[in-house]
């Protein structure tokens, strides 16, 4: 009953704040998600229904935020990271089909850099056209690998003096595209059909699209620094416990 009562807590809760901090923080959604299903699967199918959740919830900030795109900076860094996320998603299907290898610590070490990259606010010393390209490159192929791409994304962007809703309107539909991308190669990946759907979907998606509705009502409103920290921190700590394999899945 306890562990029910923790999946059902976590499954409309975590979305649900996931969504509304991906306005305020560098962490996307897909980000905080994954490590929260992998309590509960195994990485591949945590890193597919993470996506599916991060999909729809990025439709809704597309169809709310879409006249604010910066189509200059989609250009120059949403293509690359379209194109280098089915790379990505191409080897999370590889790897789980032809070797034995534990994700889980690989997952761990990913998630502990990227949490450090936004508790730390670092900063790159270059910037232009090209280091956009660079930065979308990076950003696709983590996106489609593990799902870890809001956190690459703001340490290349965060130099930019765009407004918040720019911010986020452009980084939603470089997102929505790059969730196409990879959630269709997962779907092509033989490994997917030895899963039975799951009805957790249903509960995740409303939820996360709530959260999203929340979020960009209060956008100008909530303190952006003091929502990254928690975050990271939390993050950094479920990071921690991947790498040391306290953290297994319950079946």
């Amino acid at each position: 009953m306890v562990l029910f009562l923790l999946f059902v807590a976590l499954v409309i809760i975590t979305p649900f704040l996931g969504a509304l901090a991906t306005f305020f923080t560098g962490f996307g959604l897909n980000t905080i998600l994954v490590p929260v299903f992998m309590i509960f699967w195994d990485t591949p199918l945590a890193v597919l229904m993470a996506g599916i959740v991060h999909l729809c919830n990025n439709i809704l900030k597309v169809a709310l935020t879409a006249r604010s795109i910066n189509w200059h900076l989609f250009r120059n860094f949403g293509i690359p990271a379209i194109l280098f996320a089915f790379l990505g998603a191409f080897l999370l299907n590889k790897l789980n089909e032809v070797t034995t290898l534990k994700l889980r610590p690989i997952f761990g070490a990913i998630l502990m850099f990227f949490a450090l990259l936004e508790f730390f606010k670092w900063k790159l010393p270059f910037q232009g056209p090209w280091a956009m390209r660079f930065g979308g490159v990076l950003s696709g192929f983590f996106g489609g690998f593990s799902g870890h791409q809001g956190a690459l994304r703001a340490l290349f962007l965060s130099k930019l003096k765009i407004e918040p809703l720019v911010f986020v309107a452009t980084t939603a539909i470089i997102s929505l595209l790059v969730d196409l991308t990879r959630v269709s190669v997962y779907f092509s990946g033989s490994w997917f059909w030895n899963y039975y759907p799951t009805s957790v979907m249903f509960i995740c998606v409303p939820s996360a699209l709530a959260g999203t509705l929340v979020g960009r009502k209060y956008i100008q409103k909530i303190n952006h620094a003091k929502m990254s920290t928690i975050v990271g921190v939390a993050l950094f700590a479920m990071g921690l416990a991947m790498l040391l394999g306290l953290l297994t899945p319950v079946h």
